[in-house]
């Protein structure tokens, strides 16, 4: 199994490079250094909401709602600073509403009386519709603080959300790889059954790893709010989708049990070169979307052929 995961993510290298090379023929400019850290820095929300899909993923479980409910956490935030010129008080709310809500999901999800998908189907369609409803459509502008220190900041020349996206990255791998609630995922991925009659109390795994979950869509929604310097009740539209797709491709099955956060990387990194490369190769904004999901399809079709 380690040997089909290995050569996996040796032919997603490959198609990176591929696409590398290629799009540095067309246009010179996609090898320059600044344009490799604008992929990092485009890629950093996305992978961070990713680095939590991994972690559900690999349980067998997972969360559409999460891009409403960045949407709604980083919005609540911003008007928290709006009205109380709080910015500490507004970064607690955002994490907060984030994890409680991730919380919520993983109580749902350990009743077990619904798959996950049509659940959190439900959640995501329901924390839009409160997001718009409080906002009226309107953004909140001008967050200052600390979320310009996360947004446009740098250090060593390499901005924030990358560092951030960086850390974050390795402590789920420490996560997943050494304590006893990271195997415990792989084990409810592998054969959740089999778990329960092994000792693992498997309610309240799905509660604390939703709720982790959670946690990290609330920092990426503190992150985008920061790079927009604003909060808007439709910003995280598309991460529930995108941040599935680049950790099946990846190489984490829908049904769990196997997988790790490189591999969500190099799907992070795929989904990002692509867009950039459509950019600089001037391809109508029409026709990104098409190409950037015929692309997506082609990859989980090979995941799962393997």
């Amino acid at each position: 199994m380690k040997g089909v995961a290995l050569r996996g993510r040796q032919v997603l290298l490959l198609v990176l490079v591929v696409i590398a090379v290629f799009t540095g023929v067309v246009n010179p400019r996609f090898l320059s250094v600044q344009n490799f850290l604008n992929i990092l820095l485009q890629i950093s929300v996305l992978g961070v909401v990713s680095l939590g899909a991994t972690i559900l993923l690999v349980s067998g479980n997972l969360d559409l709602s999460v891009g409403s409910l960045l949407s709604l956490s980083a919005y609540l935030g911003g008007l928290v600073i709006m009205h109380s010129a709080s910015l500490f008080f507004g970064i607690i709310t955002c994490l907060g509403v984030a994890v409680l809500f991730g919380l919520f999901n993983g109580f749902l999800a350990s009743l077990e009386r619904a798959h996950p998908f049509i659940f959190t189907l439900g959640m995501m369609t329901f924390l839009q519709g409160i997001a718009i409803v409080i906002s009226r459509g309107s953004p909140i502008n001008g967050m200052g603080g600390l979320y310009e220190l996360l947004g446009i900041r740098d250090l060593f020349r390499v901005p924030m959300p990358v560092v951030l996206f960086v850390i974050l990255l390795l402590v789920v791998h420490l996560f997943l790889t050494y304590f006893p609630l990271g195997r415990y995922a792989y084990a409810l991925g592998g054969n959740q059954e089999a778990s329960r009659l092994s000792g693992i109390r498997v309610g309240r795994v799905k509660i604390f790893l939703y709720g982790l979950n959670g946690l990290f869509v609330g920092i990426a929604a503190l992150m985008l709010s920061s790079i927009l310097d604003s909060a808007l009740p439709t910003m995280g539209t598309g991460y529930e989708l995108r941040s599935i797709a680049a950790v099946v491709i990846g190489g984490i099955p829908l049904f769990g049990g196997r997988g790790n956060v490189w591999g969500t990387l190099l799907g992070v990194l795929l989904l990002g070169l692509v867009s950039n490369s459509i950019n600089l190769m001037g391809i109508s904004a029409n026709f990104q979307n098409v190409v950037l999901g015929a692309i997506m399809v082609l990859a989980v079709m090979f995941q799962g052929s393997r």
